[in-house]
């Protein structure tokens, strides 16, 4: 018993309180968790009635980048324990998911007694307005340390091959990546990959992800990452595709689409406002 104790407690406990870098096991349990939680997720929402399209996808982008911004916010040291504890990953992803279920939820319900006219509308609203307040915050505390450059170096490039992708995809016979989120997952990935090769290989920050970590030792830098991002969403992407075309119910494609999302966002954006704020 004492040994499965520290276990947990070297690989997965000391990992949240001390916000060091994943390792292999935390990293796959929290994959895991993920996947779990999406499916639980679906189902629940199939449960609710709430419709999982593109404009619920979108909605809730904003509730990725909040995390994000309170993710830097506790990366600033503006939080003291125990409260910083659960803005660290995975508990953060718990928190958020909580944030944006309950706003949906009375979004749908102000709606059903007719006080507003689209839930949808509201709940994405909700998440750009506690955004923004997130990165006051910031703003506030920061204001001495701005790099601005680097919005520049990261979004445009980012912006800039998601639309070549958009551009040629008819070509290579994959119209559908001119989808807005399937677009934004593209975005998504390739800001993640972007900020990561600036902060680590340029600004000297330290990546916390093995994987990435491993890959860029192999090749000496981490700009490896940005065509193997591309060419790994691109392939997620074709599948999701693949796999919906004969089915009629299209909630799975959207939840899954949502998650990659997650993935590429959450950890772009917290990259790129760490950046931007000297964080």
């Amino acid at each position: 018993m004492n040994g499965l104790i520290d276990f947990i407690n070297r690989n997965y406990i000391e990992g949240i309180v001390n916000d060091t870098s994943y390792n292999h096991f935390d990293m796959i349990t929290y994959v895991i968790i993920l996947f779990a939680g999406v499916y639980a997720v679906l189902k629940l929402l199939n449960k609710l009635k709430i419709k999982i399209d593109e404009e619920f996808v979108i909605a809730t982008i904003p509730y990725i980048f909040m995390g994000s911004v309170f993710r830097v916010i506790e990366d600033a040291d503006l939080l003291k324990p125990p409260v910083k504890y659960f803005f660290i990953t995975p508990i953060i992803f718990f928190v958020i998911f909580t944030i944006c279920f309950g706003i949906l939820l009375l979004s749908r319900y102000l709606e059903k007694i007719q006080k507003i006219k689209n839930y949808i509308h509201a709940y994405a609203i909700a998440g750009v307005v506690l955004s923004l307040a997130g990165v006051a915050i910031l703003s506030y505390y920061s204001h001495s340390n701005w790099n601005l450059n680097i919005l520049v170096y990261s979004l445009v490039p980012a912006i800039g091959l998601t639309e070549f992708v958009r551009r040629i995809s008819p070509a290579i016979g994959m119209t559908y990546l001119r989808s807005r989120i399937y677009s934004f997952a593209i975005f998504s990935f390739l800001l993640d990959s972007f900020t990561t090769y600036i902060g680590v290989d340029i600004m000297g920050y330290t990546n916390k992800h093995p994987f990435s970590s491993f890959l860029a030792s192999i090749f000496g830098t981490g700009v490896v990452m940005i065509p193997l991002s591309l060419i790994l969403v691109i392939l997620i992407i074709l599948l999701l595709e693949k796999d919906s075309k004969n089915d009629k119910n299209e909630d799975e494609k959207y939840m899954l689409t949502l998650t990659l999302i997650v993935l590429g966002f959450s950890m772009g954006a917290r990259n790129l406002l760490a950046m931007v704020f000297g964080v």
